[in-house]
């Protein structure tokens, strides 16, 4: 029987975080959102229809005319549209486009419903399973790939059957929050969702901070063009996840989790509710955790597309449900983060990190990284590239090693032209900058940054202009509004790429170009707008001459 708008607002009610879930429940029984309905949901929450309003339409995939939420939508992101998605796009009946949707390396992802079609054709388009990563040459060492590939490791049993549980299981029965930091912190594991912050020092900081109940969040919205390393670790190995999260609930004190799922992933959406499940009728989650009596309750809460909640405090503002702008900082989500609790915010890779850190050791962690560096690092490797996907990398690999050897280079025939790093927040390398190995000193010697992770290839047939245009425009759509800097700053630039804006003397336009860079990554609120210039910054670095060519117009 189809729930009336009293019932789905009463069930909402008794949970924490309620307007996000309480939103889509009327969204699929619905087949959009009607005034109707965000009348409603501002009554029973008591959020002003105005506010509330502001915050759906924020959001990419809230439909508001009926059937929207049935329609077929195209993933435009870099390498999709280089895999010629405009023309997908224009063969489906009411298509509307997404940004990158988080499977580059299987394009073309098409979101109808509930379900995700791949294919380059509307007559091909057919469900896939995630792509396991590829397996690790010999001689390599991963850490949360180790047991990826093993047959029904996404169920509890499988987890189970090669040791799965048994770090929290060793935390919760003999050891000490403090005793549990010190290992995560002598290991060296820094986040590994993009700003690289050590693990330890974070829950420490949690830890000791006044207030409650204390949080951890899972931050999941992976919405980085050209990443999807995380979309692999919980389709395949959802306890990972879990057990790293709630590892970090016991190290911090905190009762509860969230783990913020990004909206283009509905099939990881049912795996992972179905993971909690089985975890806490198996006494792992909830209110007892192995008999010990202490309380560990993951919620999973699924966004509604919009990149800036990548961002953490953006994150925390759209699970309070706030309008998602990011957050002025100081004070910090240690101390001031979900509801004003201290509030530890970590990225999937990293929590799935700690679980093998608890069983082999900070020591057997540290030595997986190369020279100096410590642990591993998943790449997510797509675009003009024989073998695309996912990478568990030890920290300090030459990316050369990575592209040539691990992924057998670019298409025959070809060479390659340039990658983008950190997706495309750390804009591109190219040229001799290419002998780069894959660690945060090596990258940001070269104005760049791994960050996230994400690259993506392109071969010497692609137009680099037509490249930086696309992310650009990608960063123009995304800029979330708040601080004028980015959004100006992001539109202005995507104009000049389009040669639709500018002047067209060469060093008037280098002149007004460099300006904007200076001022965005200087006054910005937050890395969207920071990151964006580095895009037009390292494109005149390496292709002058395109840049002339296309001020010019010659």
């Amino acid at each position: 029987m189809t729930p009336s708008n009293e019932e789905l607002i009463a069930e909402a009610k008794e949970r924490p975080a309620p307007l996000l879930p309480l939103l889509h429940r009327f969204h699929e029984r619905d087949g959009h959102l009607s005034e109707e309905a965000l009348r409603a949901v501002s009554e029973g929450l008591r959020i002003p229809v105005a506010d509330l309003f502001g915050t759906v339409t924020f959001y990419h995939h809230f439909a508001r005319e009926p059937g929207g939420a049935g329609a077929p939508r195209v993933c435009t992101g870099p390498v999709c549209r280089l895999n010629g998605a405009l023309g997908l796009l224009g063969s489906l009946d009411g298509a509307t486009e997404m940004p990158c949707s988080g499977r580059c390396d299987e394009p073309i992802p098409v979101l109808r419903g509930g379900h995700t079609l791949v294919g380059a054709s509307a007559d091909t388009l057919e469900f896939r399973d995630t792509p396991l990563p590829p397996p690790a040459p010999d001689g390599i060492t991963e850490c949360v790939f180790a047991h990826i590939r093993d047959a029904d490791r996404k169920t509890l049993s499988g987890y189970r059957r090669t040791g799965g549980y048994r770090a929290l299981e060793t935390a919760v029965t003999s050891m000490t929050p403090e005793a549990l930091i010190a290992v995560v912190d002598a290991s060296g594991l820094a986040g590994r969702g993009g700003a690289g912050f050590p693990t330890g020092r974070k829950w420490r900081a949690v830890r000791e901070a006044e207030g409650g109940p204390k949080t951890v969040v899972c931050n999941a919205d992976e919405g980085e063009p050209g990443c999807f390393k995380d979309r692999a670790l919980m389709d395949h190995d959802p306890h990972a996840v879990l057990e790293g999260m709630a590892l970090a609930c016991f190290a911090t004190g905190a009762p509860r989790a969230f783990l913020y799922l990004r909206y283009e992933y509905p099939e990881t959406e049912r795996l992972l509710d179905a993971a909690i499940r089985e975890a806490e009728e198996a006494g792992i989650l909830g209110d007892d955790v192995f008999g010990t009596g202490h309380e560990i309750r993951i919620h999973l809460v699924r966004g509604a597309g919009a990149y800036i909640c990548g961002e953490e405090t953006s994150l925390l503002n759209s699970l309070e449900g706030k309008h998602p702008f990011p957050r002025n900082r100081p004070p910090y989500p240690v101390t001031h983060g979900y509801e004003g609790t201290p509030t530890a915010v970590n990225n999937v890779e990293t929590l799935a990190s700690v679980p093998p850190i608890v069983v082999h050791g900070a020591d057997w962690y540290r030595g997986l990284g190369l020279g100096d560096h410590a642990g591993t690092k998943v790449i997510s490797l797509s675009g003009d590239i024989v073998r695309p996907g996912n990478y568990e990398v030890p920290i300090g690999l030459p990316l050369s090693t990575l592209l040539y050897e691990w992924a057998g280079g670019p298409p025959e025939g070809r060479s390659i032209r340039a990658v983008t790093m950190a997706g495309l927040s750390g804009g591109f390398l190219a040229g001799d900058d290419l002998a780069v190995t894959l660690d945060e000193p090596s990258i940001r010697s070269k104005g760049s940054f791994l960050g996230a992770g994400g690259i993506m290839v392109f071969d010497d047939t692609r137009d680099m202009i037509a490249v930086a245009h696309m992310a650009m425009e990608f960063f123009a759509h995304e800029s979330c509004g708040k601080c004028f800097p980015c959004r100006i700053g992001t539109q202005r630039l995507t104009e000049r790429l389009a040669g639709s804006a500018g002047p067209p003397e060469l060093d008037r336009w280098l002149d007004e170009v460099a300006d904007l860079n200076r001022t965005m990554k200087e006054t910005s609120a937050c890395g969207l707008g920071q990151a964006a210039p580095l895009i037009t910054e390292s494109l005149l670095r390496y292709f002058p001459e395109e840049v002339r060519q296309h001020v010019q117009g010659d």
